[in-house]
């Protein structure tokens, strides 16, 4: 994750998301010192639709910043056929690297959590009689 406009910065991004907010279901909240705005804005007619959902991250203090992160998805009429989707993010205040060594950091922390269970045995390597 080297900028705010790489699959890995997404792919992190959407993670952390989920993690905090898991379905969705906040508009506000706070992760290890970052407070999360969460906005949801649709419109559905007859022969398209729209969505955007804007989530704003922001750090207070020293070496505080400030990320908006948009997600903008398009889809025509009621079968819900894609138009189109993008997604961009703009750092409005603070230094990037700052902003993205937090959810690098973030991003550890959910790994290192989670490997007990990767490294789990399965009933193939536990227990498995040795078929002949």
């Amino acid at each position: 994750m080297k900028t705010f406009a790489s699959p890995s910065f997404f792919r992190t991004f959407d993670l952390l998301l989920a993690a905090a907010n898991p379905g969705l279901k906040l508009s506000h909240w706070s992760q290890e010192g970052v407070d999360w705005e969460r906005e949801r804005h649709s419109f559905t007619g007859r022969t398209h639709g729209f969505a955007v959902e804007v989530a704003t991250m922001t750090r207070p203090g020293r070496q505080g910043w400030t990320l908006i992160v948009v997600k903008e998805f398009w889809w025509a009429g009621n079968q819900g056929k894609e138009l189109r989707n993008s997604r961009w993010a703009q750092l409005l205040s603070g230094r990037r690297n700052d902003a993205l060594g937090w959810m690098r950091e973030r991003e550890r922390a959910l790994e290192r959590a989670s490997e007990p269970y990767a490294e789990a045995p399965t009933a193939s390597r536990v227990g498995a009689i040795p078929r002949r």
